[in-house]
């Protein structure tokens, strides 16, 4: 039998607090909003008086997948699904061909659709890591691998465990969520500026010419991004020129980085610093530090590694 120690349990207590009151704690006396999307906002101050989706047919311990985006509406559903304790499934429009497919390999029991209507799926599947979340009390998270080898796989998070990794304060900043709702590095972003009192800038479209005009609109100071984009953003010739001066941040992952992609953009951009960020689904994102800003070398490692 594992003894705990007092703070040991106190941790964990504090863990599965409610999300939604647990930010508000954060946020408390703060008025601007912490999420952007197409001129409409969200505050903390404010999160009580809107209207929701109802999700009375949601009990604790179901699958529910959510098809959204980093919109307003979106994300009050999902820290919501937290605090009720259900295994969330964030997915997006854009696998709308691979939908059936995930409801089956992740034994979906409700589905809330884009326009907000919610309803529940019949089927007789079980599975049981989900059992134990169950058993547990906590929420969980639902993501998909990119199907590279095959078929995407279905990766499943303790929440209570995912959540752990925010506790410590960092840097609160303004910043676009370039990735994805159904992506790791998309949710780490989301959460990651919410406890640090952030601001998420949740862009409408993603070229070069709208995520670098949404970044100037709204002072954006970091753009977490792949190297393929910022290959995109040096052959369209947005470099240096229509970069704003608000954006002091550029993190890039998902894929490999080579040199000369990186040595042009630290010559263009001198004012910007320039990360590497490393993760995967299965685990999520990890801690590491760029050897320097026009380096690929990083040291993986630190707190909660």
């Amino acid at each position: 039998t594992k003894q705990f120690s007092f703070g040991t349990r106190l941790a964990c207590r504090r863990s599965i607090m409610k999300i939604i009151d647990r930010l508000m704690q954060i946020w408390a006396g703060i008025d601007y909003p912490f999420i952007v999307y197409k001129k409409q906002s969200l505050n903390f101050s404010h999160i009580a008086k809107r209207g929701e989706i109802d999700l009375s047919l949601v009990n604790p311990g179901d699958v529910v997948a959510i098809i959204g985006d980093f919109d307003p509406a979106s994300i009050l559903t999902l820290l919501r699904l937290i605090d009720l304790g259900a295994v969330v499934v964030p997915l997006t429009m854009d696998t709308a061909n691979q939908h059936d497919y995930f409801f089956e390999a992740a034994a979906v029991d409700i589905i809330i659709k884009k326009d907000g209507s919610v309803f529940r799926r019949a089927h007789t599947a079980s599975n049981a890591l989900i059992n134990v979340l169950r058993n547990r009390g906590h929420s969980g998270l639902v993501l998909f691998s990119t199907g590279t080898t095959g078929r995407p796989k279905a990766i499943l998070h303790d929440f209570t465990s995912f959540l752990r990794r925010f506790e410590t304060p960092r840097p609160a900043l303004r910043t676009i969520n370039f990735l994805l709702f159904d992506h790791i590095g998309g949710i780490n972003t989301l959460f990651h500026t919410l406890f640090n009192k952030g601001m998420v800038i949740a862009p409408e479209l993603r070229t070069v010419d709208s995520i670098l005009e949404t970044c100037k609109e709204y002072n954006v100071e970091v753009l977490p991004t792949t190297p393929t984009f910022l290959r995109m953003m040096l052959m369209s010739g947005a470099i240096p020129s229509n970069v704003p001066e608000c954006l002091h941040l550029i993190t890039y992952g998902t894929e490999r980085m080579d040199q000369p992609t990186l040595d042009q953009l630290c010559d263009l951009l001198p004012n910007v610093d320039f990360r590497q960020t490393y993760g995967m689904s299965e685990l999520g994102i990890v801690r590491v530090k760029s050897e320097k800003r026009n380096s690929l070398y990083m040291k993986i490692g630190g707190e909660g590694v």
